[in-house]
Parts: structure tokens; sequence; C-alpha cells
């Protein structure tokens, strides 16, 4: 008989227990100094942990830990390790700084690489490393496309680009595994790294006892169940005996226990195993080589011996004691070496640290998890309150959600519409989300019936809700009236825990200068826009918002059902039919974006499809295609029937408050010229950012590895260049408190959220501007990526016997840079928006500057909503005269 022997390399601490300890501090970035949010900080091997806010500051409080090792994980940066040793009431205070991984690739360029012998290679890996039980079928290692492989003569090597992880459904425990050592020799392997458990949330009580029932299960065939026994003196009672090799025997085992009892394997006596470790709460237990411990409480899948069905494992120490806490968990795991029952559940069955044996699925354990479900509800600050035919309205989306560490898993796509007094949906935009905001702008006609109109936000999810979505009342005059300003009165709603004020004004050259402070006085970080409006047409007026109010989601009720899914993209849904007119059950493709996207699902019996989590912009030709090539002229209907929300609010009647202009005040509109349409034609046409500082032509592009030999070809022109995950970052640009220092990628010149979308064989050439571009306001910042594309007709020549479908769909809104030509004024200092800027961060010190332009004619009101880094809705207003 012959077992492969594991050894655990667990650095778990000693959780050695106190009372009330502190641990607080603040995680920042090495070279910017810049807080990291949502960074993971974890005891080690267990369950107590907590991720950083928005400024980078943690806290963990009420330890019961006094010795233990505190791990600091961040997507991108190496980890860092700190051994902490406290008293009794202590408070620590820890600053850490991470410095950014070497391991800077990106998801798509890192899957790019994988290929069938790295799909071979993690087959063998999940075996080593999840085993082969029914508990590592019901594990998922999420981001496997992290891991790398070697094989070398001497064994079978892996490594992680950044921590694993896994969903443990078989446990209910999400795990961060930051995997630093992982060898598979002839007759050993070894695993090693640091452990964060998470409790995953049952879907209901059921599950939890299932979960439960399965940790009892592999504590049971744990090292730790073993020495739970030994320390209680209960070998007998729990069902363990002890073996060890007869001394001078070293022939060959057979499978026959019975014949091998006394010949090559002897009963070893406990009695002496268990002694103090160096405080009273660790005990030391000795363990002698190669000791045999035969399990009887659990049923083995490894057949080691004729007629026993129960568990066999070997077990082997390194300096032969092991120490452990008072629940047999063992400190010291990586001196620990186990073979076969012990080693046969391996990482699937792992166990936290701080697992208590003694915990059940009860009811009141199970109420723990009957909390109010994710939710996430938005704002819309729009740059006036009332608006004119042939007027444009934009706006800014803030939306919250009540767990800040999943805004990033949250619904993509929000809708804004325009809804007419009949309760008529007049438009209807769908909003890329990105980072918890949402820009865009809506056309008001010339020929648009004056009125109150609504203008309301949401997302598919928000529908589960009552109240959370966004409604506001917008009136829409004709061009010869206004609403009297009388008897005004502001909402200003700064003072709530935000005090903003604008700390110079210079009326030459427009600058604006803002600082943000807490109500202690101290600077603080923020993300708001702000709207310079003429008084007259820029109102006050109480429409029953109030970004306070629309982003609170602390008193949000458990609704009786969610069938409202959230939508991480843009979704296809339609019917696919065979040339025949008859439901088809096959696979289908959807290409989007020049061909370069695409994705695949089945159809359904009824022919039934829904594509889903697909990004393309404004109006777009998607190409719709069978896999199987044998099926030939195909059908496929869109679905455009829409359900949107009911329409039951009504808008506020101001009609008591509008009055007629006796002289007129606008002038017509001006037609487009056809110099600027010829100019929105040319891909070649002077960007606003004036001239780039790095050209990259399309001889100097690599076309031959996608989306991946781009990136390397900008790299390698701009040495001032980064990547980090899908952003460009420029080294020594501006940063924010918000960590937003990626550099604007525009596709000839409509800002996008990445180049994944581009063909590389469709680039002319690349822009960079390593400057900041204040033309594109705070957008600019960080630089620019400019990205021409050429004549988009010679991505579809060869489609034609390719079996494509050709279908032209509506996208996300693309969004616009704001300029105030949409409506024309008889004198210029009556233009009702002279400057709008949806993105403004400030910098650590809490400032910010805008710059409104040179001479400007006054009075003039400011507004200014926004966030700050603590998540604080404020709203602000001031008056320049």
């Amino acid at each position: 008989m012959k077992f492969e022997k594991t050894l655990l390399l667990f650095l778990f601490p000693f959780l050695t227990f106190a009372q009330n300890i502190t641990i607080k501090g603040k995680v920042t970035d090495a070279e910017s100094k810049e807080g990291l949010p949502s960074c993971n900080i974890f005891v080690n091997g267990t369950t107590i942990g907590a991720n950083s806010d928005l400024e980078g500051n943690f806290q963990l409080n009420n330890l019961a830990i006094k010795e233990f090792d505190l791990v600091f994980s961040y997507v991108g940066y190496k980890s860092v390790s700190k051994k902490i040793v406290a008293k009794d009431g202590e408070t620590i205070t820890l600053d850490i700084e991470l410095a950014p991984s070497d391991n800077l690739l990106t998801e798509v360029q890192v899957k790019s690489k994988r290929d069938k012998k790295w799909e071979k290679q993690l087959k063998k890996f999940k075996s080593y490393f999840l085993g082969d039980s029914d508990f590592a079928d019901k594990c998922d290692i999420e981001n496997a496309w992290v891991l790398d492989f070697e094989e070398k003569e001497d064994g079978f090597y892996a490594k992680a680009l950044e921590p694993l992880k896994i969903k443990n459904s078989a446990l209910g425990y999400q795990i961060s595994f930051e995997l630093y050592s992982f060898y598979v020799g002839k007759d050993l392997h070894k695993v090693g790294g640091n452990v964060y458990f998470t409790e995953m949330v049952p879907s209901n009580k059921a599950k939890l006892e299932e979960w439960y029932a399965n940790r009892a299960f592999a504590y049971k065939k744990s090292p730790a169940f073993l020495f739970k026994s030994l320390i209680d003196k209960k070998l007998d009672v729990n069902g363990f005996q002890l073996y060890a090799p007869k001394p001078g025997s070293n022939a060959i085992r057979t499978d026959n226990f019975e014949a091998e009892l006394g010949k090559s394997v002897l009963a070893y006596d406990a009695k002496d195993m268990v002694g103090l470790g160096r405080i009273p709460e660790i005990k030391k237990i000795y363990i002698r080589d190669n000791l045999e411990v035969h399990n009887q409480s659990v049923k083995s899948d490894l057949k080691t011996y004729q007629g026993i069905d129960y568990g066999i494992s070997w077990m082997q120490v390194k300096g032969n004691n092991v120490y452990v806490n008072e629940n047999g968990m063992p400190y010291n795991y990586q001196d620990i070496v186990v073979a076969g029952d012990m080693d046969f559940l391996k990482v699937s069955g792992i166990l936290p640290t701080d697992y208590n044996m003694n915990d059940s699925a009860n009811e009141a354990y199970f109420l723990k998890f009957e909390k109010a479900p994710f939710a996430e509800t938005v704002h819309l600050h729009t740059d006036r309150t009332m608006y004119f035919q042939g007027d444009k309205l934009w706006f800014k989306a803030y939306l919250n959600y009540s767990s800040f560490a999943k805004n990033d898993t949250a619904s993509k796509v929000l809708y804004v519409q325009l809804i007419d007094e009949s309760k008529k949906v007049v438009e209807t935009q769908k909003i890329e989300v990105s980072n918890g905001f949402g820009y865009g702008a809506v056309v008001l006609p010339i020929d648009l019936p004056k009125g109150i109109y609504q203008i309301r936000a949401f997302t598919n999810y928000m529908r589960n809700f009552d109240n959370l979505i966004f409604r506001k009342s917008i009136p829409v005059l004709a061009r010869n009236e206004k609403i009297n300003t009388q008897g005004e009165q502001i909402l200003d709603i700064e003072e709530y825990k935000i005090k903003a004020n604008i700390e110079k004004f210079d009326s030459k050259t427009g600058e604006i200068h803002f600082s943000f402070k807490d109500l202690g006085d101290s600077p603080i970080g923020a993300n708001f826009s702000v709207s310079v409006n003429n008084p007259q047409y820029s109102p006050d007026l109480n429409l029953n918002t109030d970004i306070r109010n629309d982003l609170n989601l602390k008193e949000l009720k458990k609704p009786k059902s969610m069938p409202f899914l959230m939508e991480k993209g843009l979704e296809i849904n339609g019917i696919f039919l065979d040339k025949k007119r008859i439901p088809v059950q096959t696979e289908l493709n959807v290409f989007v974006n020049d061909l370069q996207n695409f994705s695949q699902t089945p159809s359904d019996v009824n022919g039934n499809f829904v594509f889903k989590g697909l990004t393309f912009y404004g109006q777009s030709d998607i190409y719709l295609q069978p896999v199987s090539k044998k099926m030939k002229e195909n059908i496929f209907i869109i679905k455009n029937d829409v359900n949107y929300p009911i329409i039951n609010a009504v808008p506020i009647d101001l009609k008591d408050k509008i009055v007629t202009q006796p002289e007129p005040v606008f002038k017509e509109i001006a037609a487009e010229s056809a110099e600027i349409k010829e100019k929105g034609k040319d891909k070649r046409q002077k960007m606003l950012y004036g001239r780039p500082d790095y050209v990259i032509e399309e001889n100097e592009i690599n076309a031959t590895n996608g989306v991946t030999g781009l990136i390397n070809s900008i790299l390698k022109k701009v040495p001032s260049l980064q990547m980090r995950g899908t952003n460009f970052v420029l080294r020594g640009g501006a940063t924010s408190v918000y960590n937003s220092n990626a550099a604007l990628i525009l596709i000839d010149g409509v800002p996008m959220g990445s180049i994944n979308s581009v063909n590389p064989n469709n680039v002319l050439r690349v822009e960079v501007v390593a400057r900041m571009s204040n033309m594109y306001g705070d957008l600019g910042k960080n630089g620019i990526v400019s990205i021409f594309q050429k004549d988009k007709q010679s991505a579809y020549d060869d489609i034609a016997d390719k079996n494509f479908t050709k279908v032209a769909v509506e996208g996300y809104k693309i969004a616009e840079v704001y300029s105030p030509e949409s409506i024309k004024m008889v004198l210029p200092e009556s233009l009702p928006t002279s400057y709008w800027n949806p993105e403004i961060l400030t910098d650590e010190k809490g400032n910010a500057t805008v710059i409104i332009g040179e001479n400007p004619i006054l009075p003039l009101k400011v507004t200014i909503e926004g966030l700050s880094q603590s998540n604080i809705p404020f709203r602000k207003v001031f008056f320049l005269k």
C-alpha cells in the first residue's frame, strides 16, 4: 500500500484568547499614498475580517484573540502579513502601504494565453488542490485564469497572479486563497497560502443545515478532530484507534489489516501524547513518525484494507510536536504531513481556525442571515430645474448600494425616461453605470409640446423594491415663458455632514476653487457635479428630489418576491426559427463591436433566446448566427416589447408660477453648419485636447495578437504609461481619493470604458495625451488615450458567406461632452446654463478647481451635488455676484 502524502503550509495564527482588542488604521498605495478602498483585512485562516472604506480606513473591534497574523490583501498589489501580539483591551493602530504587484496583466491578456495544455494542467491542479470528492465537485475556482503551471523533472508546480476566489458550496464558505506554494512530487505534495473565509448566505434553513452537517463531516475527517479527542481523552468514544509501525519491520504491507496487526503494525498507547503548551490555552501533542490513525466515526471512499470502510490515515509532524487550541485546531499546520483519508477532502474540506464544532444550524443562528437583500438606488442631478422647447437637459446619475463591496457587481444598465403629462414615455435611454455613476443628456425638440414632464431613472433590479424609482418633475416652457422666482427658497442640505465652500473665484479667468471639509474642519474627498446658471432661468423649485433622501437605503423593507433580475450588461432576446419558420433549440452566437466581441447562448424548444451581459454603444449593428454551419436561411425575430414600470406619479403643478415674458430672449436655433457636419465625419479632425504628446501610427501597431498586441504597442511607445486592470495609468498623473487615476479612453472621440471592443486591424492611429486636458473637465484629469478607426465597412466585407443575420439595435447612450450651444439667446448673459461638468474629483486635500470660461457675465448661480469619499450625499448652492 502506498499513499501520497500532503504537507499543508497554511501559516494559521496562534488564536490565543483575549478580550476587547481593537485593530485600526489605514491602507494606502505605496506609490501614490492614496487610500485603497475595499482592501481585505483578515486574521489568517479564520472568518474574522473586514474591508477598508472608501478612504482606505479599517477597524476590527472586540477581537477575542491576542496573538495572530493579520493579512492585508488587495487585487493588483502585493499582500502584507503582520504578526500581532496584543494585551487585553489594547487598541493597536497600523498604517499599511501596499506596493503594486508585478503581475499587472489584464484578464483578457492572461486568458489569451490559455490553451488546451493549460486546461489539462488546470484539471490536474484541481485534483491535487481540491481533491476528487463530492465536496470538490461543489467547489468553483471563480478566477482560475490567474493560475500558471510549470512541469519540471522533479514535479508539477503552480502559482497564482492574485488570490484564488473559491466558492465552496459544500461547506458554505467563500474563500480567498493566496497561493504562495504548490508542488506535486513523486511521494509528496505541498500546498501553502494565506486563507480568508467568508460565510455564504443560505437560501433557506435546509441549506444552512446541509452546510453544518458537511462541516461536521469535514471536521471529523480532519486532524483537528483527532487532536480534540486526544485533549478531551475521548479517543475510544469518538471512534479512534492508533497504531505505529513495528520496530524493525521493513516488510511490504498487505491489504489484510488483521494479518498485519502484530506482524508489521502495533497498537499505540496514547496516554502520554498530550502536554501543556507555553500558555494554558495551547496544548502540545506528541505525534510519533508514521502514526496510523483509524477513525471509525466516518466512512471513507478510500479502500485501504479489506473489509474496512472507515477512514485510515497516516500522520507525521516535523519535530514530532503539534500545537492546538481547545477545539483541536493546529497552529503549526506547516509541520503536519498527512496521507490517506485525512488528505482525501484536501482544500475542499478545509475549515477556518475559528470553527466551533459545537455550533449548529439552529433557528437563532439562521436568523442572523435573515437580513435585507442587496439593494441599489439612484439620484439624478440635472443641470437646471426648468427647460425650454429646443433645449437640452444634462444629467449625472449617482447610485448608492446597501453594500459598498458589491457596487462593482451591481446593475450596469440604468434606464432614464422622459414622460409627458399624459404619462406617455417620450424617450428612453440606457445609461452605462460605472463605479456607481452614469452621465447623459436628453434633447428637448423645438416641437416638443410644452408642459410639466417627468424624468425618471431606475435599474431593472430596483423594481423589486417600493419607492426606489427616481422621479422628478421637469417644466418645459414655451420660448416666451418663464417661471416667477419670487420667494425662491434654496434647498441646501450641505451642513448635514459636509462643509462645501468656494474659497476663491477669479472673475477674469473664470476659475472657481472649491474646498470640502467635515464638521471637524478636516479635509475630505468628494466626487461631485457642478452646474453654473443664470439665476433667472434656474429657480430652486421644490420638485420633491433630495440627493440625501433619494440615496437613503437604511429603512428599506425586504420585498416579498424579487422577480426582476440584475442586469450586468445589455440584453438581446428573441426567437430563432429555421427556414420553415419552425422554432429550433440550438446554440446561437451574437457578434457586436465590429465583430470583435461575441457571446453564445442556447435557444429553448420554443426558439426563445436571450444574450446577456453585452456592451455596445449608440445605434449598433449586431450579427446573429447559429453555431451549426448546416443551418441556412434562418430567421431571427428580435423582441422589442419592453415592460417598463407603471407610471403612477403625478407631476407637480407649476402653472400658477409660469408667466409670459414681454420681450423675446431667444434666437432661432441655428442649424448646424456644413463645416461642423464635415468635421464630425472626419476621423482626423482636430480634437479638443489639441496636440497629442505621442502618436502610434498604423504601421507601429501589432495587430496579430488582438487587443493584447494593441495594448503592448501603445505601452511600447509611451514610457510613462502602464496597465492596471483594464485601465491605462500614466505614472505621475493626477489621482483622487477614489483611486480614479485612469486615463480617459476615446474611440473616435467618444469616451469609452475600455479598448476591449476595438479591432486592432481597424485602427488608423492612436494619440496619447500625457498631460491634464481641461477641455474634458475632470474626465481628462489623468491624460487621454485616443483611438481613431478606419472605415468600418472593411470589417464586414467577408461576412456574406458566414450565415449572419444583421440587426440594428440601440445600445448604451453615448456620453457627450457638454457645450452650451443647444439654445441661443438674444443676450449672452441670458444663457440658462453656461457651464456643466458631471465629473469632478477633489485632490487629497479636499480641493478642486473648475474653469467656467474667461470673463463670465454675472450674476451666476452655482449648484453642486455629489458624494463624499465616505458616501455622504451633499448639495450646496452659491451665487457669484
